[in-house]
């Protein structure tokens, strides 16, 4: 069958797509790439805007490089990226950026039009090359590399790049230190000036929510040469979008139950929804394009929780283990978990923190809730659009609202105390219903007791 499945595939030129190609929770979306007309087009309108140097930032999975990466493809821009981590050094992104260049180099050099200009930047750009080839040594098996050649400076790359009209892309660049912020900051301010001479010379920052705010700090005179470009979270609109756009593009037919949960836990986040969608296909065994449409209900949606279970019960469990541990974050979680609104403002948060006995202050306040933001633990997010707090993930809101209640019930259980016969820890309500059993499932194993419950 497997073969006569081939063959008509073949015959009848039918597009055969992997799975890793329609979800990418990891990468920038491309053949499943939801179109955001207003963020493209001002994306856009900046990058013909000679000088004007771009921040985009925003929530992490908010679809910020996918954005960005589609715009230069469809517009045919060049680019060359370059990734930031927490250890990365100025240098070393001159040093990444300088490599990439390498292939435009070469190839412009062979092409028989190719100006006397660019003929000089080649030879400019082989001669740091080489400079930089004789600046690595090697010793009992390790290599050291020493500082970059004087003569390889943001200045020249900005000329290289420009010359050769190429985008510099940077991303994630809020994870550097602060002193190589500065530094970033500096270079786009070169490549600001730069842009006299050579009107494409362009970088694009990519970084999380208040990235932008805080580069521009560093240098208050990029305020006007400077592009900041927020990019929101999706709508759910746009997150049913991808589901469906992706399912299709595998000949898979998801229920329409199915859809609506996988809207609701992605939290309008599209990394969210790909990495459900991928879950639930890897559980199906679905690799690539399904020759027969192939049904699946909600029922499916459990392969999701568990590839979530699966990736985060350790962070769970250390957040949880954070929260009794220190007094303030139990607050601002217990505060979050049983908060009726979506979302919460400083205000309301300090209100209800204190509500009882307790009396932090707001400085601490404040300096709790950025560490439960920061992407060592990632369980709440600050929207700067409505000014509130929230949690990344509806499947943290869960988590904690059954620890809380565990909480709740040992301590009845220790002050013998009648405990309440109606306690339910399942939600009747059916979008919670396979997340509250596998969360509860998940917290017996972190706790190793089984608790049962009247």
């Amino acid at each position: 069958m497997r073969k006569l499945e081939k063959i008509i595939f073949k015959l009848f030129k039918l597009p055969k797509i992997k799975l890793e190609e329609v979800f990418t929770p990891a990468t920038a979306a491309e053949v499943n790439y939801v179109e955001r007309k207003d963020i493209d087009a001002q994306l856009l309108s900046e990058m013909k805007t000679p000088g004007k140097q771009i921040i985009v930032f925003g929530h992490s999975g908010s679809g910020k490089t996918s954005s960005v990466r589609n715009l230069l493809n469809k517009n045919k821009f060049t680019c060359i990226r370059t990734h930031c981590e927490s250890n990365t050094t100025f240098e070393q992104l001159i040093r990444n950026a300088f490599d990439e260049l390498n292939v435009y180099v070469v190839s412009g050099r062979t092409h028989k039009q190719s100006s006397s200009l660019k003929g000089n930047i080649a030879t400019e750009y082989n001669s740091i090359k080489a400079s930089l080839s004789s600046e690595s040594t090697s010793e009992i098996g390790e290599t050291y590399s020493r500082l970059l050649p004087p003569q390889l400076t943001p200045q020249k790359l900005a000329k290289f790049l420009g010359e050769y009209k190429i985008v510099w892309l940077i991303e994630d660049f809020h994870k550097v230190p602060l002193d190589e912020k500065v530094r970033i900051a500096d270079a786009i301010k070169i490549f600001v000036d730069n842009a006299n001479d050579c009107p494409s010379s362009k970088i694009i920052c990519i970084g999380a929510c208040q990235s932008a705010h805080e580069l521009i700090q560093l240098d208050p005179n990029l305020q006007a040469r400077v592009s900041e470009i927020s990019v929101p979270l999706l709508t759910d609109e746009e997150i049913e979008k991808i589901i469906r756009n992706g399912f299709s593009l595998l000949n898979i037919a998801p229920s329409q139950s199915l859809v609506e949960k996988l809207v609701f836990y992605s939290d309008r986040l599209g990394a969210s929804a790909h990495q459900m969608c991928m879950d639930i296909c890897k559980g199906k065994h679905i690799y690539k394009t399904k020759f027969r449409k192939q049904q699946i209900d909600d029922r499916s949606f459990q392969f999701a929780v568990d590839g979530f279970i699966k990736r985060s019960s350790d962070t769970l469990k250390t957040i949880y283990e954070s929260a009794i541990k220190n007094e303030l974050g139990w607050y601002i979680l217990k505060t979050l978990t049983i908060n009726v609104k979506d979302k919460l403002s400083f205000e309301e948060i300090c209100k209800r923190v204190n509500n009882g006995k307790a009396t932090f202050k707001e400085d601490e306040i404040k300096a709790k809730l950025n560490e439960l933001q920061s992407p060592a633990f990632d369980i709440i997010y600050y929207n700067p659009r409505s000014e509130k707090y929230a949690f990344s993930t509806p499947f943290w809101h869960r988590f904690l609202r059954l620890q809380f209640s565990i909480e709740k019930a040992d301590m009845a259980r220790k002050n013998k105390n009648k405990r309440n016969p109606n306690l339910k820890l399942i939600s009747d309500d059916t979008i919670y219903q396979i997340v509250d059993k596998s969360m509860l499932e998940l917290i017996k194993a972190l706790h190793k007791t089984d608790y049962v419950f009247e």
